[in-house]
């Protein structure tokens, strides 16, 4: 929960206090905004709201100080900026005031830590984050033999990554909603975030005949299958603002 009474954040699989950070505020409980477009018509009264179907990003700031005093500071953060800007892209936010849940962040350089920190001894980490965050229980392999129902208790309608260990001809429903696959051979792979149907490395969207990716909707999920299956696996991302 909390490591010796010290609040911290975990990125890129790094612990700040290992890095001879602690966080002393955490600015962003607001939830992502959803994406609306406000136009204006002639001659009509009230702006038409138009809905993108999509979340904005956040950003989450850290307030941060110098843990201990043993530290050389201007050392310290030249390696917390090679920490944060060695490799672009969006990597797993942990911290200890939500510690059932993670974000997808990516680091914001708008604040000059090699500045900030010799000079006062704190400073202010920025992240800029996927509008969703994902519980951890979420990222919990499911493993079915048999029709079953899964249980949403969020929200908002999850995209799981799902295996079907099996082979030839497959139809998989979930709810209402089926999607078929042909030619499988021993396995394939189905991941509603990326749109893609793969086998290991190798692309397998030739073999998925359905145009839409399963989701997993708030509350039970009815899960089953036709073809030759010997199991199947989900994983399935809950997720909420």
């Amino acid at each position: 929960m909390i490591n010796n009474g010290l609040h911290w954040f975990n990125f890129k699989t790094a612990l700040s206090l290992d890095k001879g950070l602690i966080v002393t505020n955490k600015n962003a409980y607001n939830g992502a905004s959803r994406d609306v477009t406000f136009k204006s018509v002639p001659g009509r009264s009230g702006d038409l709201c138009i809905d993108n179907k999509r979340y904005n990003n956040i950003n989450i700031k850290y307030d941060v100080a110098v843990l201990r005093n043993e530290y050389d500071i201007s050392e310290l953060a030249h390696n917390i900026k090679g920490w944060l800007l060695s490799e672009a892209g969006y990597f797993r936010l942990y911290d200890s005031y939500d510690v059932n849940y993670f974000r997808l962040a990516s680091y914001s350089d708008e604040i000059d830590i090699d500045e900030e920190l010799p000079q006062f001894g704190s400073s202010s980490i920025k992240f800029n984050c996927k509008p969703f965050k994902y519980s951890i229980e979420g990222q919990r392999s499911k493993i079915l033999t048999a029709a079953t129902n899964i249980v949403n208790a969020e929200y908002f309608e999850s995209s799981p990554y799902i295996k079907i260990n099996g082979s030839g001809t497959i139809t998989l429903y979930i709810n209402n909603a089926s999607f078929a696959f042909e030619n499988v051979d021993e396995y394939i792979e189905v991941d509603g975030e990326t749109k893609n149907a793969y086998k290991g490395t190798v692309a397998q969207n030739n073999h998925m005949l359905s145009n839409t990716f399963p989701t997993l909707t708030p509350g039970a999920n009815n899960i089953s299958w036709t073809g030759t299956v010997e199991s199947i696996e989900i994983i399935p991302r809950w997720c909420c603002l």
